[in-house]
């Protein structure tokens, strides 16, 4: 089995997990983070990205560990410990770019300086440090926020968002981005059913924000028009699905805020049934539109493990 196979085989597997759990009604993607926040790699201490976050974070609840934090095989070993026994590590995705002659046309591939860039897929695997003994590990105290601390932090989000920013308003009964306009159209914060809604719904809308070409580009002519059900907006309203979780995340709210509908369960199950990459594309520009809004490019992925797709496919 090639590198595209093993690519195409653990998105179908994740694909069918998803699926699962939402016939289960239950919204993984909706699911709170712990207090330990971003999964994390524990030996470099760098956060994973995209749908390798999503996916560890995923796994950390569905299996009651208690962190998310995580190790190769090797590392535990250089840490003067072992993975248990019998025990199951979690696959994530590492890409390598990798040089093609010129003129070649095989993969996602990039011109560059005579050559074709190419991004192969590679399956990693992890193990939590639950799986893990012989090792004393120190980890941080678990994150926590009064209900101040909480809304102040979600302020800081939104005045912090990065320039040209998008016009906030206010009125009327929906929630919507209008990308023509660059605005972002919210009721007044009265109709919520609790502050920590309202910042739900505000984060979500912002993170169909970054789309704009201002900022990372990510609409076409087909998305602007599309509605639920089409690929297109499918694709965009689970990329600010994520991204808002995130936010919420990181800013401390952990409260379900969207009900969750028959039709809007099964409207998902019916678009990763079509398409089983869904997840791992939307997931990979979730997290980088969140962090966007956070600025948190600085710290990029210093662990070596590239989130899917590239920035240039």
């Amino acid at each position: 089995m090639n590198a595209y196979q093993k690519f195409d085989q653990l998105a179908q597997q994740v694909t069918d997990e998803v699926i699962a759990l939402l016939e289960q009604g239950k919204v993984p993607w909706q699911k709170p983070w712990t207090s330990y926040g971003l999964p994390r790699n524990y030996l470099s201490g760098w956060h994973y990205e995209g749908f390798n976050a999503f996916y560890l974070h995923y796994i950390t609840g569905e299996r009651n560990l208690t962190t998310p934090y995580f190790l190769t095989f090797k590392q535990a070993q250089e840490l003067g410990g072992r993975v248990r026994k019998g025990e199951k590590g979690t696959p994530i995705i590492y890409w390598k770019i990798k040089k093609e002659a010129e003129g070649s046309t095989a993969g996602q591939e990039e011109e560059k300086e005579g050559h074709a860039i190419k991004f192969v897929p590679f399956i990693w695997t992890v193990f939590n440090i639950d799986q893990v003994e012989g090792v004393d590990f120190a980890l941080p105290a678990p994150l926590g926020r009064n209900e101040m601390q909480l809304l102040e932090a979600c302020q800081r989000v939104v005045e912090h968002f990065p320039l040209p920013k998008p016009r906030i308003a206010h009125g009327g009964a929906q929630a919507y981005y209008a990308p023509d306009t660059d605005r972002v159209q919210l009721p007044e914060l009265k109709r919520f059913g609790s502050p920590e809604a309202y910042h739900a719904t505000l984060f979500h809308e912002l993170i169909h924000a970054t789309g704009h070409p201002a900022r990372l580009n990510r609409f076409t002519d087909q998305e602007k028009g599309s509605c639920f059900g089409d690929e297109n907006y499918s694709a965009e309203e689970l990329i600010a699905e994520m991204g808002a979780s995130f936010l919420c995340a990181f800013t401390g709210i952990k409260e379900e805020v969207f009900p969750n509908s028959v039709a809007y369960l099964q409207g998902w199950v019916r678009v990763f049934k079509e398409d089983r990459t869904m997840l791992l594309y939307a997931s990979a520009r979730a997290l980088k539109a969140a962090t966007f809004i956070l600025d948190l490019q600085a710290e990029g992925n210093r662990e070596g493990l590239p989130a899917w797709p590239p920035d240039d496919l």
